[in-house]
């Protein structure tokens, strides 16, 4: 509505009982279909704070606060005496909605579920048509101010549901206020659900260095952060350029100019109704169809929409200015359903964590200087090349969004936000590794069931087991009994290759009954010189061992003489040493409790 005021400014000129508005006044106001406006220019100053006081205040406080004052600026601008008053509330409005869209959507994506994130990131941009469309409808019937009094209404509820929102626990994280993000979680997912997962996986995207803004600027230098940020920037640049706004601004200009003989009020409430449902039917689309799909098709229709309608105005068809409208309205519905709010939804669902404030608050910055750029240049373009040219152009750059989307952008469709961190990863020999930019010590801890003593044995007898295979060297696939032995992945680990032995559950449970009983490691049992061969017996190992199950298990070893174990499910890992293969000619029986990984954590 704030954008939509402009349709009562025509009556506002008309209207000297207070006060004169001149041409230039009109012109500043944001008039719809001129070159300068209050609007985008504060909001071009604006967008780049908004990131930085987020950070400080959190984003769902920094709404709240930027949207308290919007009914009071209403009234004040319905009946001020002064047309200097007239700019303060206008370009107090601006920096309200530039700070409104620049938080909007990262805070909806960290606050939505996974199933209706589509549906949560398109309901701010069917309002926004609702609500210019009510504008135009208020400007028709309503003096000026009374339609100006009249928009404050929406306002009212909204600034007062806004207290009913729980805080990001994505920032509540960041300073440390863990117990608060986990109260937020509660109010989202419910009292009685269990939000430990969703809780550490937030920690495990989230670091303390992420509050300070001068680290999320240093991190826009990796390239994993650095690459979402700049497709989002040119699909926000395209879509500008590729004649959202000229569109949008200038309805009735274009469509007297394409000779379509419509009344400027009706040109205008066609147009809003169309993109008002086109918006309605993408909120209920996207989370079944995906965004990918959704916005290649838009971008699509929409270039072959603007080429039908330049091709037609450029040939001057006679009798054809209903293939210009149609084709005009058409380009409106599929801007409305894809290339219109999903680039929006990406501000929260693409740009990763590290850089989310900041990265959304570079996007706007450069989407409200490219509105601004071809609303300005859209009139002597016009005149020098032609509208049907300057409609074709529109079309290839509509195109252009479609090859890039289909080309670099990841389907976000049932991924959560942790899964997006590495949607652009390069493809290389850390694909898949952690972000680097999340430290190891500031990992939330790993719980498990093993006491410290179990650990701290755990990590002597593997230490004690490596120190003596070192002196024998790497394996040999010759010395292999089963299968082939893959080098461990670090050159300062032995190999030892585990075989595939069966064991059986009745001889494991006694075999686990006498190692209990006996040491943790015997010493004396390492020191005898015997150097005579054996092997382990089917029932040393148990068979439950398997790479599928990350679980915590009890191995007990109880080795005679020579120690032979051959591969088993592959390469293994037992605590921090690779096993591939050993020679113990020393008799050496081994109780110990080793934590298996899974076999993702070592493929």
């Amino acid at each position: 509505m704030i954008s939509g005021w402009t349709a009562v400014l025509p009556k506002l000129q008309e209207d000297t009982t207070r006060f004169t508005v001149t041409v230039q006044d009109v012109t500043w106001l944001g008039l719809v279909g001129v070159r300068a406006s209050l609007n985008l220019v504060v909001s071009i100053g604006a967008s780049p704070l908004a990131g930085t006081l987020g950070e400080h205040v959190g984003p769902c406080r920094l709404l709240f606060l930027a949207m308290c004052p919007v009914p009071g600026l209403w009234f004040i601008q319905a009946y001020t005496p002064w047309v200097p008053l007239l700019y303060v509330c206008r370009a107090a409005l601006a920096v309200s909605t530039s700070v409104f869209s620049t938080i909007v959507q990262p805070l909806i994506a960290e606050l939505s579920p996974v199933k209706i994130r589509g549906l949560a990131g398109t309901l701010p941009a069917v309002m926004a048509c609702a609500g210019m469309l009510l504008s135009y409808v208020l400007a028709y019937l309503l003096p000026w101010d009374v339609a100006t009094a009249v928009s404050a209404a929406p306002f009212m509820p909204l600034v007062l549901l806004m207290l009913l929102v729980p805080e990001s626990p994505y920032w509540l994280v960041r300073k440390k206020r863990i117990d608060a993000a986990e109260r937020s979680l509660r109010v989202l997912l419910g009292h009685t659900a269990d939000v430990t997962k969703e809780l550490d996986a937030i920690r495990s995207t989230t670091t303390l260095k992420q509050a300070n803004v001068m680290n999320q600027l240093q991190e826009l230098r990796r390239g994993r952060n650095i690459r979402p940020v700049v497709l989002i920037t040119v699909l926000f640049i395209l879509r500008e350029l590729g004649g959202k706004a000229p569109v949008f601004s200038y309805t009735v200009y274009m469509f007297r100019s394409a000779e379509v003989e419509l009344d400027a009020f009706y040109c205008t409430v066609f147009v809003g109704l169309t993109r008002f449902g086109g918006t309605l039917m993408s909120a209920f689309i996207l989370d079944c169809l995906g965004r990918k799909p959704v916005l290649v098709t838009s971008a699509v229709i929409s270039a072959l929409a603007l080429a039908v309608a330049g091709i037609t105005v450029f040939l001057e068809v006679e009798g054809a200015s209903w293939v210009t409208l149609v084709s005009m309205l058409a380009y409106v519905g599929a801007h409305a359903i894809g290339v219109g709010p999903i680039p929006w939804g990406y501000l929260g669902e693409l740009l990763p964590t590290p850089v989310r404030s900041m990265a959304a608050s570079i996007i706007t910055t450069f989407h409200f200087s490219s509105s601004f750029g071809i609303n300005y240049m859209f009139l002597e373009v016009v005149a020098t090349f032609g509208l049907g040219r300057t409609l074709m152009v529109f079309g290839s750059l509509n195109l252009a969004i479609a090859i890039i989307s289909f080309c670099f952008i990841p389907e976000t469709k049932g991924r959560s936000l942790q899964d997006m961190e590495k949607a652009f990863v390069a493809k290389g020999p850390k694909e898949g590794k952690d972000n680097l930019s999340f430290e190891a010590e500031e990992q939330p801890p790993l719980t498990d069931s093993l006491s410290q003593t179990q650990r701290d044995s755990a990590e002597a007898t593997t230490a004690s087991l490596a120190s003596s295979v070192s002196s024998r060297g790497p394996c040999t696939p010759s010395n292999t009994r089963a299968g082939s032995c893959t080098p461990p992945r670090t050159s300062t680990l032995p190999c030892i290759p585990l075989g595939a032995i069966d064991a059986r559950s009745a001889q494991q449970s006694t075999q686990e009954s006498k190692s209990r009983a006996g040491d943790r490691l015997s010493s004396s049992s390492s020191s005898d010189d015997s150097s005579s061969s054996a092997s382990v017996t089917e029932s040393t190992i148990p068979a439950f061992i398997q790479t599928e199950k990350a679980t915590l298990q009890t191995i007990h070893l109880k080795i005679t003489n020579t120690l032979e174990i051959s591969n088993l499910h592959g390469d293994y890992a037992i605590g921090k040493m690779a096993v591939t293969r050993a020679f113990f000619k020393d008799k050496l029986e081994v109780t110990s409790t080793f934590p298996l990984p899974s076999s993702s954590e070592f493929a």
